[in-house]
């Protein structure tokens, strides 16, 4: 219900920005002159009726016309606007793409510097285990004493 609530009132914003209300008072004032001059055979002279009729005629073809122009202008505007959106969306996707990659290329440098740095920290580590003297004396009796008691 919402999708075609929606969708009806896009027809009729589309509509209005090409509708043309110059255009359609010159099609309605056409059409009354040629009206005029069809029910008014009894009343108007003969000389007055075929320019009336003319008149209304090209008033039509001009208000057609002038519809047409406006029509074709609006769609133009939807057209240009809908391309200014797509050109932004490719952009913005570009550089969305652009940031995703570095920030693909910055985890796999910290993860390998990860993993090197628990490299290291394991070859310490072992290197400490396997030495004769880890538990050997640092200092001599004397000097560990005077250490102390400080």
């Amino acid at each position: 219900m919402f999708d075609r609530l929606t969708l009806a009132l896009a027809l009729l914003a589309d509509a209005r920005a090409a509708f043309s209300p110059l255009a359609a008072l010159a099609g309605l004032s056409g059409l009354g002159l040629v009206l005029l001059a069809v029910l008014g055979v009894a009343i108007l002279p003969g000389r007055l009726r075929m320019p009336l009729v003319l008149a209304g005629a090209a008033l039509l073809a001009l208000a057609a016309l002038w519809q047409a122009a406006e029509a074709k202008g609006a769609h133009d505007a939807y057209a240009r606007d809908a391309a200014r959106a797509i050109a932004a969306e490719r952009t913005r996707a570009e550089k969305a793409e652009t940031i995703v990659r570095n920030d693909r290329a910055q985890a796999d440098r910290d993860l390998a510097d990860a993993r090197a740095q628990a490299t290291k920290l394991k070859d310490l580590t072992d290197a400490l285990a396997h030495d004769p003297r880890r538990t050997g004396v640092c200092l001599d009796r004397d000097l560990s004493r005077r250490l102390r008691s400080l």
